[in-house]
């Protein structure tokens, strides 16, 4: 009998059965070849999507407060077309995704990495602000370490530096103070802390410090007649420690 096949044959069976299956699963009504297969032949929803597509889907998504898909596309054309002008546009976006979702760490990555690649770009000051605001709205209590809301003045600060006349340097000069109400919040905090237990020594230092460093602060959050009772506690609490005579000298040495 005459062999059908020769052994060239056999070995492209096996993928000449797959391409017609692939064919005929992907003309019915239901994505049969994403059921069956997965992603062996590429994902339905980003396949063959150009760059302008992907953006368009982002931008929709975004709007529509789709944040996964949203930050699926963004980073679909990101890693598919690199050299895209619609790449610029993604890593912008990626950061407004997270922040969008309160991811505040992940935005101020995205953020800050936009600001390093692109120095020179039109939207740099609102890139800064938004940095700021990660850290900004990171705040988590008044008894915390104060590291969040310095982080958001050093962006604040570096964005008027930068760009002084810029109409986010104006937004980053009003939430300057409300940084600087924080501080001075926590910084009353800890005064307190050490006036309760009686390190007087310690509490006038913070609230000697807390009236130079944020008059204003203080002044707004209402702290002025409390401080200057707390400091006249502490004036009177260290003249008795300090000048009651330590056990030393009274056992005659």
């Amino acid at each position: 009998m005459t062999r059908i096949f020769d052994w060239t044959s056999n070995r492209l069976l096996p993928w000449l059965v797959v391409g017609l299956l692939t064919t005929c699963l992907s003309g019915c009504g239901t994505n049969l070849v994403q059921y069956y297969f997965g992603d062996t032949f590429g994902s339905s929803d980003t396949l063959d999507r150009t760059a302008e597509q992907l953006a368009y889907d982002g931008v929709q998504n975004l709007q529509e407060k789709k944040y996964d898909k949203a930050l699926k596309a963004f980073q679909t054309l990101k890693e598919r077309y690199p050299y895209s002008k619609y790449a610029i546009l993604a890593e912008l976006k990626i950061g407004d995704v997270y922040f969008q979702q309160q991811e505040y760490a992940d935005a101020a990555l995205a953020y800050e990495e936009f600001a390093r690649l692109h120095p020179r770009n039109d939207v740099v000051p609102y890139v800064l602000y938004q940095k700021g605001m990660c850290h900004f709205l990171s705040f988590k209590s008044v008894d915390r370490d104060p590291a969040e809301t310095q982080e958001a003045i050093d962006s604040f600060q570096r964005l008027i530096r930068a760009f002084p006349d810029s109409e986010y340097s104006s937004k980053a000069r009003k939430q300057l103070f409300e940084c600087e109400k924080r501080q001075a919040a926590h910084e009353f905090y800890v005064a307190t802390i050490y006036f309760k237990l009686e390190k007087y020594r310690a509490a006038q230092f913070h609230l000697q410090s807390l009236t130079e460093k944020y008059p204003e602060a203080i002044e707004h959050l209402g702290y002025r007649e409390e401080i200057e009772r707390m400091r006249e506690t502490c004036d009177v609490g260290i003249d008795k420690t300090e000048g009651k005579p330590s056990f030393w000298s009274r056992v005659g040495f």
